[in-house]
């Protein structure tokens, strides 16, 4: 298969879809001056070409009582490629589990957690991911503000 290469059109078209993800196509084709069917080509091709994974909105955590954003750092005993796996698949199972990385350095993983407050992360934290017996280590860091928040790639 043969990679598509993305030219500026395609990337103006990324960096406005990135920032207004329910823009009409119609809005879309205004903003990088192209008429509304090509517009819709190139969307779908970045579509399935890969360039865009999919579409969601962003939540007011907030706004629905979850007060808390928590990093946990995990180091695991073992690092061994079905220890990784296991872990991997436990944490698909942590609904306040946002977002999961694996790192290398000390610490094997960090977690993005959500939760209503102190005691539902605490309640989370050890009957849940202290309790994991491939886990030697866990430190965590409360988020005090949100300063920056933006789309995942940087386009410009």
């Amino acid at each position: 298969m043969v990679k598509k290469q993305i030219d500026s059109t395609d990337l103006k078209i990324l960096r406005i879809l990135q920032d207004e993800g329910r823009i009409s196509n119609l809005d879309l084709a205004k903003k990088i001056n192209m008429s509304p069917p090509p517009t819709l080509r190139r969307v779908r091709d970045l579509e399935q070409g890969g360039f865009i994974d999919e579409y969601r909105a962003n939540i007011n955590a907030s706004k629905l009582g979850f007060d808390l954003t928590v990093w946990i750092f995990v180091s695991l005993k073992n690092q061994n490629e079905e220890s990784l796996r296991q872990f991997e698949k436990l944490v698909w199972g942590w609904e306040q589990v946002r977002e999961c990385y694996m790192l290398n350095g000390e610490v094997d993983f960090i977690l993005k957690c959500i939760s209503k407050n102190m005691e539902d992360f605490n309640n989370f934290l050890t009957n849940q991911v202290t309790t994991y017996e491939n886990i030697s280590s866990v430190k965590t860091a409360f988020a005090i503000k949100n300063t920056k928040s933006l789309g995942k790639v940087p386009l410009d």
